[in-house]
């Protein structure tokens, strides 16, 4: 049976499991918003740079396209030269209307002929690209594999930085060739002015809210090369978009927000504070429900008077000793204790008065026992106590005569000073009796033999301002 410190513990032990439950639950909750957030977050970063990518792939498709029409021409006429003049002719209102082109050479043979325009170019004419041991991979990685390609972004001496496009050019030698067997007659590269790109596309370092960046993959390679916008973009956690673009690297359109994801919004908040008031009311109302459940629990076990064990509970414990004793061998004594004179008690002070006596009587049984012990109220003005292990009949006797002694001492109970006696009789399991309700019989006939033995006279009842002195 559960003390009152120890019920509230246990009843604060069921209310905190209640409580952590809820804020774990609401933790859980939380944490699913906070991933919620960001992925509605992450969606609009997509949002933006999907219309930036499309605007990215249009100005490179624009600049491929002019390169296509200058190898087309050179297919259709490749015993001549594109002439300078030519070139300047037809690249002249292309530049002009395109701000990112920069510069366009034809290199038959891998060596510049004809450059545009030709003024600030004028030395690279006569130059041999498998001479640069930094432009001659995209070169011959285009002739290798007989498709445009675009490399870079490459530093400028003249200030700036550029993205290259290479047209290889293979004219056919009668119609409907494959390109597998045409021959390489030269390359078409077209100098795109990196920065003037961007922004033909719409694309900058920061677009609304978000920071772009632009980030090209080696193969096998986890970590991006920087190759435009804001580095520090080039994070696990952004999120990206290829470029369908014509690299020999996979290059990847990427966002992040300029103060990073918000995890921690309105509907988070709200949800832990709500989590956790109403953790903490199911937690209240579990401390409450288990103290009352132990509570009506020890009612059912313990005397609504006295707060001692009543008859229920003895048996139990009875009957749990006397299960033991099969095994260990040790019995366990009872002793039956009457009250004489208590009904004069009742008749003259009332009830409540006779409530009193009955709770001090208690609590001196209590006093005169061991823990291990049982002290029950079983009747009206009768107790039981029960006390395991077994005694010896000097034993039984010497503690039947203290028990009744203690009894026995005159008290004060509100403004009268009462007394009691007792009849008591005892009996020891096994030897009294085989069973507990044998042994109770036993017990309660040799106290009513004490009685009528004895037969005291009903103690006096005065007042106590009459004793006094």
């Amino acid at each position: 049976m559960l003390s009152n410190g120890n019920a509230f513990w246990v009843s604060a032990a069921v209310g905190f499991a209640f409580f952590l439950s809820g804020i774990l639950i609401t933790f859980y909750v939380s944490e699913i918003l906070k991933e919620t957030n960001i992925q509605r977050q992450k969606q609009d970063a997509l949002a933006v740079i999907a219309e930036a990518r499309a605007q990215l792939e249009g100005e490179v498709g624009k600049i491929f396209a002019l390169g296509r029409g200058i190898r087309s021409h050179i297919n259709v006429h490749p015993e001549r030269e594109l002439s300078q003049q030519k070139l300047s002719e037809a690249a002249t209102d292309l530049i002009q209307g395109n701000p990112a082109l920069r510069v366009i050479g034809i290199a038959p043979d891998n060596i510049i002929e004809t450059v545009f325009p030709l003024e600030e170019n004028r030395a690279a004419i006569g130059f041999d690209y498998r001479t640069s041991s930094e432009q001659w991979p995209s070169v011959h990685e285009a002739m290798i594999r007989r498709s445009e390609i675009m490399s870079g972004p490459y530093n400028l001496v003249q200030g700036g930085r550029a993205l290259i496009a290479r047209i290889p050019v293979y004219p056919s030698d009668y119609p409907g060739q494959p390109l597998a067997e045409r021959r390489y007659w030269g390359v078409v590269s077209v100098v795109i002015d990196e920065d003037n790109l961007m922004k033909s596309a719409g694309l900058s370092e920061r677009m609304g809210k978000y920071r772009l960046a632009i980030g090209a993959y080696a193969v096998g390679s986890d970590v991006p090369r920087f190759v435009y916008g804001d580095p520090y973009v080039l994070r696990p956690d952004a999120v990206s978009l290829p470029l369908y673009l014509p690299t020999s690297l996979g290059w990847e359109l990427m966002s992040y927000p300029i103060d990073g994801w918000r995890t921690v919004t309105f509907d988070v908040w709200a949800t832990r504070m709500a989590g956790g008031l109403i953790s903490a009311l199911f937690a209240g109302m579990a401390l409450l429900l288990v103290l009352e459940m132990i509570r009506i629990r020890a009612m059912a076990l313990q005397d609504s008077l006295t707060g001692l064990a009543n008859r229920r509970l003895l048996e139990d414990r009875m009957s749990q000793l006397a299960a033991m004793s099969e095994r260990s061998g040790r019995g366990f004594d009872i002793f039956y204790i009457d009250l004489n004179g208590f009904k004069p008690i009742n008749d003259s002070f009332g009830h409540s008065v006779g409530d009193l006596v009955l709770i001090e009587i208690g609590q001196r049984l209590r006093q005169q026992t061991r823990e291990m012990d049982t002290v029950a109220r079983v009747g009206g003005d009768e107790f039981i106590v029960l006390t395991p292990g077994g005694m010896s009949g000097s034993e039984r006797s010497h503690f039947a005569e203290r028990l009744a002694r203690k009894v026995s001492e005159p008290f004060l109970c509100g403004e009268a000073k009462v007394s009691v006696a007792a009849s008591i009789g005892s009996a020891s399991f096994p030897e009294d009796a085989a069973t507990v309700e044998d042994l109770m019989r036993v017990a309660d006939s040799r106290m009513y033999v004490h009685k009528e033995a004895d037969r005291p006279v009903p103690s006096g009842l005065s007042p106590a301002a009459s004793l006094s002195g």
